[in-house]
């Protein structure tokens, strides 16, 4: 199909969510993903703030995934590389398409450090995922850098496999639940990371006090910036809505969730007046 109903661009819990709130309406949705649908759930172990029984992300994604596709939400993979107006285009891999209204739900960009050559230790030690990379550093030394609770979670994911765990923070956010949780498990520092060293791969983690910290790995969830590309340059009463992260809310997965079904219902209303 060329033409749509509705486009969402994402397909995370929040953009699967707007993309079943509309498909309930039963408008014809199409969800674009640049790998694979789930977005960050996929790359988390057990998840501390979803209600009811303990899960991990990929049994949420999958579960949310399978009831998308069963109400009739398409999936489309590729990346997305430009949104239009008058007519509101979607340019993708496989070439434009058209739609009546448009969810972005594209999340942020990985965390960056502002340390010199912070790019050159990706894949030699630097990392934005415990459950993915987290394995390498069984029985080591890694730092955690990042001030929210989901970095707080990626460092309990980390104190199960890692020999210690250093999180520094320069302003924690986190609950005083995740507080009580980080205690004993993980060392907390009030400092920022100055600099990474080592010999071809990482060593240590050299912070703004001075003190040098041994490590294999460090984790950054600092400076996730919303992924607002798409978004930029388009006239404010374009049918589009945004979800989830890309809007800098705050990163947990009741309100991604919250957030998708509100963008959604949105759409579903101004479709029906139109």
């Amino acid at each position: 199909m060329t033409e749509w109903d509705v486009v969402v661009v994402g397909a995370g819990i929040a953009g699967l969510t707007a993309a079943r709130a509309c498909a309930d309406r039963g408008l014809a949705v199409v969800a674009h993903d640049a790998l694979a649908p789930g977005g960050q759930l996929i790359n988390l172990g057990a998840l501390a703030d979803w209600p009811g029984a303990p899960t991990t992300g990929p049994d949420l994604m999958g579960a949310l995934l399978t009831d998308v596709v069963d109400r009739g939400v398409e999936i489309a993979y590729g990346e997305v590389t430009g949104l239009r107006a008058d007519p509101l285009t979607v340019d993708g891999a496989e070439g434009p398409v058209t739609a009546r209204a448009v969810v972005v739900a594209t999340g942020r960009t990985p965390g960056r450090l502002d340390v010199p050559d912070a790019d050159a230790w990706e894949g030699r030690g630097l990392s934005h995922c415990a459950t993915c990379d987290g394995p390498l550093h069984a029985g080591r030394e890694v730092v955690v850098v990042g001030d929210d609770g989901w970095t707080a979670q990626e460092a309990l994911e980390l104190a199960g496999i890692a020999k210690r765990v250093t999180l520094v923070s320069t302003a924690p956010s986190w609950s005083a639940s995740m507080g009580r949780r980080l205690a004993g498990a993980v060392e907390v520092r009030s400092a920022a990371v100055a600099a990474l060293e080592g010999d071809g791969t990482l060593g240590a983690v050299r912070l703004d006090d001075g003190e040098v910290l041994e490590a294999s790995g460090v984790f950054v969830y600092t400076h996730a910036d919303p992924r607002r590309e798409l978004l930029d340059g388009l006239p404010a009463d374009a049918p589009v809505w945004s979800a989830g992260d890309v809007t800098g809310a705050d990163r947990y997965l009741l309100t991604a969730a919250a957030d998708g079904l509100r963008a959604g219902r949105a759409v579903v209303a101004h479709l029906e007046e139109a």
